[in-house]
């Protein structure tokens, strides 16, 4: 789905009102209801109090409706409505109802001492994706008295207050951290980065109808990857195919000590359907190797520890280079002169791979068009320089993105798959037990095997990094995040294809 600015998702609840011939109260109370039933599908039958601190336009609104919804249901519910001299109509009519069912509501400002009962829920409706300049310092501590009231969870609609979704948040900005964010329909921009984490520790997607046609009529170059886009790319398979029908890949890598990195990619792409994978590594690793996978084969550098021989590449449909490769000075020369002498070549390249590039004065330069670069930060850092903020870091990647015709992959939470095309799409499936060793050398292989299955380099980015994530999220059903491993990955590939698939 395209991710959208603020003014943007103003004007697509404008839209979406007149094309549903609604009313702005109708769409509010659509809301409210969707991110009420968020939350207690969130709480799972809990009977926590809640806390909900309202402001004086529609993010407020929703909360007040969202209280009335609550009190409706048998919670106890304490409104903190903020004090102003203007309300949204939509807030004036909530207000108007609470007083109607008999529902206290506390006026507070920004230096008011709030009491906040034991085993609540504080609901944040304060500020919302309205909000493009930083609030006022003041309101950095009564955040901090809602945080020290240590209440049992913090959940803000749509937004934190005080959170900005279109600019880069300097650290400093009083913004009231959340433990869950319920953002209405579309992901926003701010939250998809690893600054955010500051201000929140999740969030999810409420839907809650706006209009689709609307909304993609909007100009954007972020997206969201959902299932239904990636499941589109999908080639059939035939009762014909054979193993030449899924591509023979090359996968080189390995040194003394690392092997264990190409053999984790070679599994990945295996698993991942490949007809024929190809493993080239030092002498040393030709047992280890063997021993490993069966169904890899093994060609061995002259060296025994590193690899130090250009191979001949053109037998295959798409090479990974670089896990756990090392960076010997024959090393270096070898890739380079594996991607000069390949210019047509779909090449993916990882880990030291990259960092051999950023030694380069011109790195890009090597790169044959359609590659696909996986760094994660560090290595971004080494080959494309510092950023001052996320925002420009994404910028600074379309650019030579673009230029060179390159697709660079951003590795860690919400992947940012940069493409050749400029457009930015943020990966939806994943979790914090994929930060283990060989994650990336696994994402290699799944890429490396959709490449040689026939999928274009866009195809295979965006596939790729959804299926990495998705078989991760279905391994934790099964694994907890602190034992997951890199191998646990491939072998929930299996599990993804057949979830997409459904």
């Amino acid at each position: 789905m395209k991710i959208l600015n603020s003014g943007q998702i103003k004007l697509l609840d404008q839209e979406t009102i007149s094309i549903q011939n609604i009313s702005s109260w109708q769409l509010m109370e659509r809301a409210s209801e969707a991110i009420t039933d968020a939350i207690l599908d969130k709480i799972k039958g809990q009977q926590p109090a809640f806390s909900i601190f309202c402001g004086k336009g529609n993010n407020g609104g929703d909360g007040l409706a969202i209280a009335r919804i609550l009190f409706r249901k048998n919670f106890e519910v304490h409104i903190f409505l903020l004090q102003a001299e203007q309300y949204s109509k939509e807030n004036l009519e909530n207000q108007k109802r609470l007083k109607n069912m008999g529902i206290n509501v506390t006026v507070f400002n920004e230096n008011t001492t709030v009491d906040i009962h034991e085993n609540t829920i504080v609901i944040d409706a304060l500020f919302g994706n309205g909000l493009h300049t930083p609030l006022d310092k003041k309101w950095k501590d009564f955040f901090q008295q809602i945080s020290d009231s240590l209440p049992l969870s913090i959940f803000a609609v749509d937004l934190p207050s005080g959170f900005i979704a279109d600019r880069a948040m300097d650290e400093n900005y009083p913004c009231l951290k959340a433990d869950h964010v319920f953002t209405f329909e579309i992901p926003k921009t701010g939250l998809l980065f690893p600054a955010s984490q500051k201000w929140l520790n999740d969030f999810s997607i409420v839907k809650i109808d706006l209009d689709k046609n609307i909304r993609e009529s909007f100009d954007s170059f972020y997206y969201f990857i959902e299932k239904k886009m990636v499941k589109k790319f999908l080639k059939p398979a035939s009762k014909f195919s054979h193993k030449g029908t899924f591509g023979h890949v090359l996968i080189m890598g390995g040194s003394y000590g690392k092997i264990g990195a190409i053999v984790l990619s070679s599994l990945a792409a295996l698993k991942t359907g490949s007809g024929l994978v190809t493993t080239y590594l030092p002498k040393c690793g030709y047992n280890i190797m063997q021993n490993s996978i069966t169904e890899a084969m093994c060609i061995t550098d002259p060296n025994e520890e590193y690899l130090s021989k250009a191979p001949d590449l053109n037998t295959y449909q798409a090479v990974a280079i670089g896990m756990g490769v090392g960076q010997h000075k024959e090393t270096e020369k070898l890739l380079l002169k594996c991607l000069k002498d390949n210019p047509n070549q779909y090449f993916v390249i990882d880990a030291d791979a990259l960092n051999i590039l950023s030694k380069q004065k011109k790195p890009f330069q090597y790169v044959p068009k359609n590659s696909i670069l996986t760094p994660h930060p560090k290595e971004l850092q080494r080959l494309i320089g510092e950023w001052k903020d996320d925002f420009e870091k994404i910028e600074k990647v379309r650019a030579i993105a673009l230029k060179y015709e390159i697709n660079i992959l951003i590795k860690g939470a919400y992947t940012a798959s940069i493409l050749s095309d400029g457009n930015c799409y943020f990966n939806s499936t994943g979790n914090w037990g994929m930060a283990t060793a060989g994650s990336g050398d696994t994402l290699s292989g799944i890429l490396v095997s959709l490449l040689g299955q026939g999928y274009s380099s866009h195809e295979a980015c965006l596939l790729g990094i959804y299926l990495h994530g998705l078989a991760g999220d279905l391994a934790t059903e099964k694994i907890h995040p602190h034992s997951l491993i890199a191998s646990d990955i491939s072998n929930f590939i299996s599990a993804a294809y057949f979830d997409l698939t459904k």
